[in-house]
Protein backbone atom coordinates (compact mmCIF):
# COMPACT_ATOMS: atom_id res chain seq x y z
CA UNK A 1 0.00 0.00 0.00
CA UNK A 2 1.04 3.21 -1.08
CA UNK A 3 2.01 5.53 1.84
CA UNK A 4 0.36 8.99 1.76
CA UNK A 5 2.01 12.03 0.71
CA UNK A 6 0.07 14.55 1.99
CA UNK A 7 3.24 17.37 1.98
CA UNK A 8 4.20 17.36 6.05
CA UNK A 9 7.77 16.38 4.48
CA UNK A 10 8.56 19.74 3.71
CA UNK A 11 7.85 21.52 7.49
CA UNK A 12 10.47 21.74 9.84
CA UNK A 13 10.66 18.66 12.41
CA UNK A 14 9.44 19.78 15.79
CA UNK A 15 11.61 17.18 18.06
CA UNK A 16 14.56 17.66 20.33
CA UNK A 17 17.15 16.84 17.53
CA UNK A 18 15.28 19.90 15.27
CA UNK A 19 15.90 21.92 18.49
CA UNK A 20 19.31 20.87 18.45
CA UNK A 21 20.14 21.82 14.86
CA UNK A 22 18.43 25.51 15.18
CA UNK A 23 20.80 27.99 14.06
CA UNK A 24 20.49 31.37 14.55
CA UNK A 25 19.67 34.19 12.34
CA UNK A 26 20.70 37.07 13.35
CA UNK A 27 18.34 40.62 14.01
CA UNK A 28 15.53 40.43 11.52
CA UNK A 29 12.59 42.85 11.96
CA UNK A 30 12.21 45.82 14.36
CA UNK A 31 9.79 44.15 16.50
CA UNK A 32 12.52 40.89 17.26
CA UNK A 33 15.01 44.39 18.30
CA UNK A 34 12.28 45.14 20.93
CA UNK A 35 11.43 41.86 22.18
CA UNK A 36 15.11 41.65 22.53
CA UNK A 37 15.77 44.39 24.65
CA UNK A 38 13.02 43.74 27.11
CA UNK A 39 13.86 40.44 27.18
CA UNK A 40 17.65 41.65 28.27
CA UNK A 41 16.39 44.02 30.93
CA UNK A 42 14.32 41.61 32.53
CA UNK A 43 17.70 39.49 32.80
CA UNK A 44 19.82 42.10 33.94
CA UNK A 45 16.69 43.03 36.64
CA UNK A 46 16.40 39.72 37.60
CA UNK A 47 20.09 38.65 38.06
CA UNK A 48 20.95 42.14 40.20
CA UNK A 49 17.90 40.75 42.66
CA UNK A 50 18.84 37.53 43.19
CA UNK A 51 22.48 37.58 43.30
CA UNK A 52 25.11 39.84 44.55
CA UNK A 53 27.63 38.06 42.82
CA UNK A 54 29.85 39.22 39.84
CA UNK A 55 28.67 35.92 36.96
CA UNK A 56 25.49 37.54 37.29
CA UNK A 57 26.32 39.67 34.35
CA UNK A 58 26.19 36.67 32.31
CA UNK A 59 22.33 36.60 32.25
CA UNK A 60 22.02 39.68 30.24
CA UNK A 61 24.48 38.56 27.88
CA UNK A 62 22.74 34.65 27.54
CA UNK A 63 19.57 36.89 26.84
CA UNK A 64 21.09 38.48 24.04
CA UNK A 65 22.49 35.63 22.78
CA UNK A 66 19.42 32.86 22.85
CA UNK A 67 16.52 35.15 22.13
CA UNK A 68 15.48 34.43 18.54
CA UNK A 69 13.04 35.17 16.12
CA UNK A 70 10.38 32.53 17.63
CA UNK A 71 9.63 31.36 20.66
CA UNK A 72 10.95 27.49 18.84
CA UNK A 73 14.15 28.65 17.79
CA UNK A 74 14.90 30.00 21.06
CA UNK A 75 14.18 26.51 22.55
CA UNK A 76 16.39 25.31 20.41
CA UNK A 77 19.83 28.01 21.05
CA UNK A 78 18.71 27.46 24.88
CA UNK A 79 18.93 23.65 25.13
CA UNK A 80 22.16 24.19 22.67
CA UNK A 81 23.76 26.61 25.35
CA UNK A 82 22.40 24.32 27.89
CA UNK A 83 24.19 21.14 26.84
CA UNK A 84 27.25 22.70 25.84
CA UNK A 85 27.52 24.54 29.55
CA UNK A 86 27.26 21.14 31.40
CA UNK A 87 29.65 19.07 28.80
CA UNK A 88 32.25 21.88 29.01
CA UNK A 89 32.12 22.50 32.36
CA UNK A 90 32.26 18.28 32.96
CA UNK A 91 35.43 17.86 30.38
CA UNK A 92 37.18 21.03 31.63
CA UNK A 93 36.97 19.95 35.24
CA UNK A 94 38.19 16.42 35.07
CA UNK A 95 40.82 18.31 32.62
CA UNK A 96 42.07 20.44 34.89
CA UNK A 97 41.85 17.79 38.06
CA UNK A 98 44.08 15.57 35.99
CA UNK A 99 46.59 18.04 34.92
CA UNK A 100 46.40 21.20 37.28
CA UNK A 101 45.82 24.73 36.04
CA UNK A 102 48.54 26.33 33.62
CA UNK A 103 48.89 28.27 30.88
CA UNK A 104 49.34 25.31 28.46
CA UNK A 105 46.75 23.46 30.18
CA UNK A 106 43.94 26.37 29.60
CA UNK A 107 45.30 27.06 25.94
CA UNK A 108 44.76 23.13 25.46
CA UNK A 109 41.39 23.12 26.47
CA UNK A 110 40.53 25.99 24.61
CA UNK A 111 41.55 24.43 21.66
CA UNK A 112 39.66 21.53 21.82
CA UNK A 113 36.20 22.89 22.90
CA UNK A 114 36.38 25.55 19.71
CA UNK A 115 37.43 21.84 17.70
CA UNK A 116 34.58 20.27 19.53
CA UNK A 117 32.10 23.15 18.80
CA UNK A 118 33.05 24.00 14.99
CA UNK A 119 32.18 19.81 14.49
CA UNK A 120 28.80 20.28 15.76
CA UNK A 121 26.28 21.43 13.71
CA UNK A 122 24.62 24.32 16.01
CA UNK A 123 24.04 27.95 15.86
CA UNK A 124 27.03 30.16 16.60
CA UNK A 125 25.71 30.97 20.15
CA UNK A 126 25.84 27.28 20.75
CA UNK A 127 28.65 26.57 19.55
CA UNK A 128 30.42 29.58 21.38
CA UNK A 129 29.00 28.48 24.39
CA UNK A 130 31.44 25.33 25.07
CA UNK A 131 34.70 27.38 25.05
CA UNK A 132 32.68 29.85 26.97
CA UNK A 133 32.41 27.33 29.94
CA UNK A 134 35.41 26.46 29.75
CA UNK A 135 36.42 29.60 30.19
CA UNK A 136 34.83 30.46 32.96
CA UNK A 137 35.43 27.88 34.92
CA UNK A 138 34.25 27.89 38.79
CA UNK A 139 35.89 30.53 40.98
CA UNK A 140 38.40 28.93 43.16
CA UNK A 141 36.82 28.66 46.96
CA UNK A 142 38.00 31.46 49.19
CA UNK A 143 38.22 29.96 52.95
CA UNK A 144 41.03 32.53 53.79
CA UNK A 145 37.86 35.25 53.73
CA UNK A 146 36.25 33.03 56.51
CA UNK A 147 38.89 33.08 58.94
CA UNK A 148 39.69 36.94 58.48
CA UNK A 149 35.96 36.69 59.52
CA UNK A 150 36.09 34.31 62.55
CA UNK A 151 39.20 36.22 63.83
CA UNK A 152 37.05 39.33 64.20
CA UNK A 153 34.60 38.45 66.94
CA UNK A 154 38.18 36.59 68.68
CA UNK A 155 39.88 39.78 68.55
CA UNK A 156 37.07 42.00 69.75
CA UNK A 157 36.10 39.29 72.51
CA UNK A 158 40.24 39.61 73.44
CA UNK A 159 39.58 43.21 73.34
CA UNK A 160 36.43 42.99 76.06
CA UNK A 161 37.92 41.07 78.37
CA UNK A 162 40.76 43.58 78.79
CA UNK A 163 38.60 46.66 79.04
CA UNK A 164 36.97 44.85 81.60
CA UNK A 165 39.89 45.16 83.41
CA UNK A 166 40.41 48.43 82.68
CA UNK A 167 37.18 50.12 83.26
CA UNK A 168 36.00 48.02 86.76
CA UNK A 169 36.37 50.06 89.82
CA UNK A 170 37.18 53.62 87.76
CA UNK A 171 34.00 55.06 88.27
CA UNK A 172 34.27 58.06 90.50
CA UNK A 173 30.50 57.60 91.42
CA UNK A 174 28.50 55.07 91.38
CA UNK A 175 26.80 54.26 87.59
CA UNK A 176 23.23 55.00 87.11
CA UNK A 177 20.94 52.55 86.40
CA UNK A 178 20.11 53.46 82.41
CA UNK A 179 24.74 54.16 82.40
CA UNK A 180 26.52 51.37 80.67
CA UNK A 181 30.14 50.75 80.73
CA UNK A 182 31.91 50.65 77.18
CA UNK A 183 32.57 47.03 77.99
CA UNK A 184 29.35 46.33 77.66
CA UNK A 185 28.41 48.25 74.46
CA UNK A 186 30.86 46.36 72.92
CA UNK A 187 29.88 42.94 74.31
CA UNK A 188 26.93 43.29 72.41
CA UNK A 189 28.57 43.83 69.05
CA UNK A 190 30.45 40.74 69.24
CA UNK A 191 26.88 38.87 68.49
CA UNK A 192 27.07 40.68 64.95
CA UNK A 193 30.61 39.41 64.35
CA UNK A 194 29.57 36.11 65.09
CA UNK A 195 26.97 36.27 62.93
CA UNK A 196 28.99 37.76 59.56
CA UNK A 197 31.69 34.70 60.32
CA UNK A 198 28.51 32.34 60.50
CA UNK A 199 26.98 33.76 56.69
CA UNK A 200 30.57 33.48 55.56
CA UNK A 201 31.10 29.96 56.53
CA UNK A 202 27.46 29.56 54.59
CA UNK A 203 28.82 31.50 51.85
CA UNK A 204 32.17 28.86 51.91
CA UNK A 205 29.84 25.73 51.71
CA UNK A 206 27.76 27.15 48.74
CA UNK A 207 30.84 27.70 47.02
CA UNK A 208 32.52 23.94 47.50
CA UNK A 209 29.43 22.12 46.02
CA UNK A 210 29.59 21.08 42.51
CA UNK A 211 33.00 22.57 42.04
CA UNK A 212 36.08 20.97 41.27
CA UNK A 213 38.19 23.36 43.05
CA UNK A 214 37.03 22.63 46.57
CA UNK A 215 38.08 19.45 46.74
CA UNK A 216 40.54 20.28 49.57
CA UNK A 217 38.35 23.01 51.10
CA UNK A 218 35.51 20.33 51.23
CA UNK A 219 37.58 18.37 53.77
CA UNK A 220 38.06 21.14 56.32
CA UNK A 221 34.22 22.45 56.31
CA UNK A 222 33.66 20.58 59.38
CA UNK A 223 36.75 21.33 61.66
CA UNK A 224 35.67 25.03 60.86
CA UNK A 225 31.80 24.63 61.80
CA UNK A 226 33.49 23.33 65.36
CA UNK A 227 35.78 26.20 65.20
CA UNK A 228 33.07 28.89 64.53
CA UNK A 229 31.25 26.46 67.53
CA UNK A 230 33.86 26.85 69.95
CA UNK A 231 34.65 30.93 69.49
CA UNK A 232 31.09 31.04 69.58
CA UNK A 233 31.34 29.62 73.07
CA UNK A 234 34.01 32.05 74.39
CA UNK A 235 32.59 34.68 72.96
CA UNK A 236 28.85 33.38 75.10
CA UNK A 237 31.54 33.32 78.10
CA UNK A 238 32.99 36.91 78.15
CA UNK A 239 29.67 38.34 77.14
CA UNK A 240 28.61 36.92 80.87
CA UNK A 241 32.00 37.90 82.09
CA UNK A 242 31.12 41.55 80.92
CA UNK A 243 27.54 41.60 82.75
CA UNK A 244 29.17 40.05 86.17
CA UNK A 245 31.22 42.71 86.09
CA UNK A 246 28.57 45.73 85.20
CA UNK A 247 26.81 44.09 88.36
CA UNK A 248 29.47 43.94 90.79
CA UNK A 249 31.46 46.87 90.18
CA UNK A 250 31.08 50.45 89.83
CA UNK A 251 27.39 50.00 91.18
CA UNK A 252 27.45 50.82 94.93
CA UNK A 253 27.91 47.02 95.75
CA UNK A 254 31.10 45.80 98.15
CA UNK A 255 31.81 42.26 95.94
CA UNK A 256 34.44 39.87 97.48
CA UNK A 257 36.90 39.88 94.88
CA UNK A 258 38.63 43.73 94.58
CA UNK A 259 39.55 45.68 91.64
CA UNK A 260 42.79 44.13 92.16
CA UNK A 261 41.95 40.69 92.04
CA UNK A 262 39.63 41.16 89.25
CA UNK A 263 42.66 42.64 87.11
CA UNK A 264 45.33 40.29 88.49
CA UNK A 265 42.85 37.60 87.32
CA UNK A 266 41.82 39.42 83.41
CA UNK A 267 45.42 39.54 83.09
CA UNK A 268 46.52 36.01 83.06
CA UNK A 269 42.86 35.10 81.33
CA UNK A 270 43.84 37.57 78.17
CA UNK A 271 47.28 36.46 78.29
CA UNK A 272 45.94 32.44 77.89
CA UNK A 273 43.32 33.45 75.18
CA UNK A 274 45.90 35.38 73.78
CA UNK A 275 48.36 31.95 73.70
CA UNK A 276 45.30 29.76 72.81
CA UNK A 277 43.42 31.38 69.70
CA UNK A 278 45.92 33.86 68.99
CA UNK A 279 45.70 37.71 67.96
CA UNK A 280 46.04 40.71 66.18
CA UNK A 281 45.82 38.95 62.77
CA UNK A 282 47.83 35.71 63.88
CA UNK A 283 45.96 32.08 62.20
CA UNK A 284 42.95 30.83 64.74
CA UNK A 285 44.48 28.26 66.99
CA UNK A 286 48.27 28.10 65.93
CA UNK A 287 49.97 27.85 69.34
CA UNK A 288 52.93 26.63 71.26
CA UNK A 289 50.79 23.76 73.61
CA UNK A 290 53.66 23.97 76.64
CA UNK A 291 53.13 27.54 76.79
CA UNK A 292 49.53 26.78 76.88
CA UNK A 293 49.88 24.27 79.66
CA UNK A 294 51.77 26.36 81.38
CA UNK A 295 49.75 29.69 81.35
CA UNK A 296 46.83 27.41 81.82
CA UNK A 297 48.54 26.10 85.24
CA UNK A 298 49.12 29.44 86.58
CA UNK A 299 45.51 30.56 86.09
CA UNK A 300 44.07 27.79 87.38
CA UNK A 301 46.37 28.32 90.54
CA UNK A 302 45.23 31.70 90.70
CA UNK A 303 41.59 31.22 90.86
CA UNK A 304 41.59 28.28 93.23
CA UNK A 305 43.69 30.58 95.92
CA UNK A 306 41.25 32.94 95.25
CA UNK A 307 38.05 30.97 96.00
CA UNK A 308 39.90 29.21 99.39
CA UNK A 309 40.10 33.42 100.20
CA UNK A 310 36.76 33.43 100.06
CA UNK A 311 35.90 30.48 101.73
CA UNK A 312 38.14 31.62 104.85
CA UNK A 313 36.15 34.16 105.83
CA UNK A 314 32.91 34.15 107.95
CA UNK A 315 30.73 35.99 105.29
CA UNK A 316 27.51 34.46 104.57
CA UNK A 317 27.27 32.80 101.13
CA UNK A 318 25.07 35.06 99.78
CA UNK A 319 28.11 38.37 100.53
CA UNK A 320 30.46 35.88 98.36
CA UNK A 321 28.11 34.38 95.99
CA UNK A 322 28.11 37.10 92.76
CA UNK A 323 31.85 37.20 93.29
CA UNK A 324 32.55 32.81 93.72
CA UNK A 325 29.97 33.08 90.28
CA UNK A 326 32.50 35.44 88.38
CA UNK A 327 35.48 33.71 89.38
CA UNK A 328 33.28 30.49 88.08
CA UNK A 329 32.84 32.11 84.46
CA UNK A 330 36.80 32.89 84.75
CA UNK A 331 37.35 28.93 85.32
CA UNK A 332 34.88 28.07 82.38
CA UNK A 333 36.65 30.49 80.12
CA UNK A 334 39.74 28.99 80.85
CA UNK A 335 38.31 25.04 80.27
CA UNK A 336 36.92 26.07 77.15
CA UNK A 337 40.21 27.69 76.14
CA UNK A 338 42.16 24.07 76.62
CA UNK A 339 39.17 22.69 74.83
CA UNK A 340 39.48 24.61 71.85
CA UNK A 341 42.87 22.27 71.07
CA UNK A 342 41.37 19.25 72.38
CA UNK A 343 43.72 19.37 75.17
CA UNK A 344 41.74 19.09 78.57
CA UNK A 345 42.23 22.00 81.87
CA UNK A 346 44.83 21.11 84.50
CA UNK A 347 41.56 20.79 86.70
CA UNK A 348 38.05 22.22 87.70
CA UNK A 349 37.33 24.22 90.46
CA UNK A 350 35.45 22.36 93.38
CA UNK A 351 31.63 23.72 93.43
CA UNK A 352 32.49 26.90 90.89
Amino acid sequence: MKKRNDGLDVLPELSVSGALLQSGRGLGSNGQVVRLALAISVAWLIAISLTHSQLGIFAPLTALIVVQTSPWSTVGVSVQRILGTGAAVLVSALWVNSVGLSWWSFTIAILVSLLAARALPWSAAGQLQIPTAVYVYPPRPKPEIFEAKLQLPRDAAIAVLESIGLESGSATVPLESDELPKYITASRALQPLMAGARSELGRLVESVQFNPRGVKVRGRLKQDVVRLRQIGGIVIQIRGIAGSADLLYDRGSSPRLSVAELREIITLSSRMARVSLGAGGDAIGATDLQLLAQVDESLHALLRRTVDEFMSHNDTVSDALASVSLVGRFDNFRQQLMLFHNLGPATELDGA
